[in-house]
């Protein structure tokens, strides 16, 4: 009879398991994002034409659903929102002159969602901790790059100040 596998072995079965199962999901969410960006892009190019948002509600609650099994609960929260606002559109509860901004907001979070779902495929960790949803500004935002801004200490604006603008010539 075969003999059981070296627990070394078991492992290395589950993680190669795993990161082809995490593959299969971040292909699936590629697509459906792929869909919704699509739909939304000829939306906004047509905003009279509300039926090209009928797929996009059921496409972003089934990514909400995969994202929130994932826990990346801020990614859930802001594929949430955005079928809200997709919803509002629909029902043509958002003006004219609004629109544009929201047309903004969704297209950042779009974006910001593309890259977390590629994130996803290498560094599911880092996924879940470098994005957040913005409840104020109504976005998905990545925290990459980005360091608080410090005003001057007063010593540094009296170095800039006494510095002269031009060395003389010796």
């Amino acid at each position: 009879p075969p003999q059981p596998l070296e627990p070394w072995m078991e492992e290395l079965y589950r993680r190669v398991s795993d990161h082809q199962t995490m593959g299969s999901v971040v292909d699936e969410l590629r697509a459906s994002l792929a869909d919704v960006e699509n739909c939304m892009d000829q939306y906004f190019r047509d905003p009279g034409n509300d039926t090209l948002l009928g797929s996009v509600p059921p496409k972003l609650q089934q990514m909400r659903g995969v994202l929130s099994v994932l826990g990346l609960d801020q990614a859930s929260l802001a594929v949430a929102r955005m079928r809200e606002l997709v919803e509002t559109l629909m029902q043509g509860g958002i003006a004219a002159e609004a629109q544009p901004a929201v047309f903004e907001r969704i297209g950042n979070s779009l974006g910001a969602l593309g890259f977390l779902i590629d994130m996803l495929g290498y560094q599911r960790a880092l996924a879940r901790k470098l994005f957040v949803y913005d409840e104020e500004h109504g976005e998905l935002r990545s925290l990459m790059g980005r360091a608080p801004a410090q005003a001057p200490q007063e010593s540094e604006v009296l170095d800039i100040a006494l510095v002269p603008d031009e060395v003389p010539a010796p």
